[in-house]
């Protein structure tokens, strides 16, 4: 998730494969973790909210790919945003 602008739209651009799904556990945590760091995911930021939600970037792909389809994050002005209670 180095790269949080071009990793965000590609994997909002492609389709994953039906056997690549997060699991709730992986949603959840990556969920905690951005919104812990102010619910945005940015270029300086990324590689510590991975660690905090324990994913790598082939995990992060399918976990922000489902956040994006469900309507829970969103992309804006180049950064990830998370889009909950906790994040206003």
């Amino acid at each position: 998730m180095i790269r949080v602008l071009s990793f965000a739209l590609g994997v909002s651009a492609m389709a994953m494969p039906a056997f690549a799904q997060a699991t709730e556990a992986q949603k959840a945590a990556l969920a905690a973790a951005i919104e812990a760091a102010d619910c945005r995911v940015t270029a300086e930021n990324n590689s510590e909210i991975l660690a905090a939600a324990g994913l790598d970037e082939e995990d992060a792909t399918i976990v922000v790919q489902a956040l994006l389809e469900t309507g829970l994050a969103v992309i804006d002005n180049g950064a990830l945003v998370m889009i909950s209670d906790n994040c206003p």
